[in-house]
């Protein structure tokens, strides 16, 4: 068996239509045998309001400063794509 990847999401919402957007992305690469060969993890500034922040208990002044979407994107689907050039978080 071949590894995969666990991805989770934080976001400001829940409502895809309501112009809700991802403000924290946690990737763990498992292997075969289902060991954690790597991890990463970043806050997104959503660029708007961070909704109900008791659910995900992330900081506003954190996410305004945390990169854009479009600046992890590169990294997010290199790692997805087996290449670990993404900063880990190990």
């Amino acid at each position: 068996m071949s590894g995969f990847a666990v991805i989770d999401l934080e976001t400001t919402g829940f409502a895809h239509n309501a112009n809700d957007r991802v403000c924290e992305i946690g990737v763990v690469l498992v292997d075969g045998a289902g060991r954690r060969e790597h991890s990463w993890t970043t806050l997104i500034n959503p660029q708007r309001d961070l909704g109900a922040q008791h659910m995900h208990r992330i900081d506003a002044t954190d996410a305004r400063m945390a990169p854009v979407f479009a600046d992890v994107v590169g990294d997010l689907t290199g790692l997805l794509a087996g290449q670990f050039g993404a900063p880990a978080c190990d």
